[in-house]
């Protein structure tokens, strides 16, 4: 093993363990040659300073050095850290000048916790093994664990991000989809108004009736583009923002196509067999698919989706159901399709948990 696969792996482990590469001015000849890692813990700032142990010799470590704790003084008083420990790790081949780092390392004395203090490793890529001051505490922070997995090998992995990657750039096809509601809310407001029955009718809102009596099959798509009343289309319009747009940038174009109809039209399904009396249109049920969906790929992926986790989708989705029920109790209240909200909610879910795999997000579309 050389000191770059040590570097490598064990900037894999920092990253783990939700550490922050912190960059200083380069202190030449260690330029290239050195990384610095800090972390918050509570009242405690950690920082791991690897060096290579060849590139400048034990004398030209005291300048660097200086640059490492004036640094890690910095953070530590703009949190207001009350301890501060440095772990300074000396890694390459350590077989030509292996007393010369023990040296350094049992010169350091005995541990206390002091506001600041320095803790001293040696880690031999040659002979995988680690020098340490046995008055010094062997695995504070896990230090001495994570340096040996270092020095296992190559074959350390890279601990996935708790936030998913998009598979597309742009959500064009929301854009699409929005400009299409908006522009067909004009024309039912210009031919009689978007709450009038007759135009609702006209421009393909759903009953169970139209759907099953006369076969009008096309009034299970037709409700998704339609809305009742200005406030429907604003609320829908904020909704497909929030949801639909991330929906598209994670699932990509054609999978989110597959979720917003295959939603919007189980949840006019469920609309129609619901009451054979209701009129029903809007884009909800589409949008509770979106929903669903979402929470289905972060449940399986294990993977936030921006701002939104799992639990956080959780509770929108039990939040909306319920309001839905209790503003149905509410009279004078505009009615609510529940049945399309569960509807689309469920199929968004089963898509959701098919189409959104376990294997790594693909790369950004251009």
């Amino acid at each position: 093993m050389t000191y770059t696969d040590f570097q490598k792996n064990f900037a894999n482990i920092m990253q783990a363990a939700g550490y922050e590469k912190i960059d200083i001015p380069a202190y030449e000849p260690w330029s290239g040659r050195f990384c610095l890692w800090g972390k918050i813990s509570g009242a405690m700032a950690y920082f791991y300073a690897v060096y290579e142990a060849h590139t400048a010799g034990i004398a030209g470590f005291a300048g660097l050095k200086e640059a490492v704790d004036r640094c890690a003084a910095a953070i530590a008083q703009r949190f207001d850290m009350r301890h501060t420990v440095i772990f300074n790790i000396f890694a390459g081949d350590l077989s030509g000048d292996v007393r010369e780092i023990e040296k350094m390392i049992d010169g350091q004395g005995e541990f206390m916790m002091m506001s600041k203090y320095d803790v001293y490793y040696g880690a031999d890529t040659a002979g995988l093994r680690i020098l340490r001051n046995t008055g010094q505490p062997h695995n504070l922070d896990g230090a001495l664990a994570k340096i040996q997995r270092a020095l296992k090998g190559t074959g350390v992995a890279a601990a996935p991000s708790r936030f998913a990657q998009p598979v597309a750039k742009h959500p064009i096809l929301c854009y699409g989809i929005l400009a299409i509601n908006a522009l067909i809310f004009l024309l039912m407001e210009l031919s009689g108004g978007s709450t009038d029955t007759a135009t609702l009718i006209r421009f393909g809102a759903v009953s169970y009736h139209l759907v099953f009596t006369f076969g009008e099959y096309h009034r299970l798509v037709t409700p998704i583009f339609l809305h009742i009343g200005f406030m429907h289309l604003i609320f829908n319009t904020l909704s497909m923002t929030l949801f639909g747009m991330r929906a598209e940038r994670y699932f990509g174009h054609v999978k989110f196509l597959v979720i917003y109809f295959a939603s919007g039209i189980a949840g006019n399904l469920a609309m129609a067999l619901a009451s054979e009396h209701a009129l029903g249109a809007g884009a909800s049920g589409a949008i509770y698919g979106m929903i669903g969906a979402l929470f289905a790929f972060t449940i399986l992926r294990k993977q936030n989706v921006e701002n939104f986790r799992a639990g956080v989708l959780g509770v929108m989705i039990a939040v909306g159901i319920l309001m839905g029920f209790t503003m149905n109790q509410i009279p004078d209240m505009p009615n609510v399709g529940n049945a399309a909200h569960i509807g689309g909610l469920v199929v968004g879910l089963v898509l959701g948990y098919v189409l959104a795999g376990k294997g790594a997000s693909a790369e950004v579309a251009k």
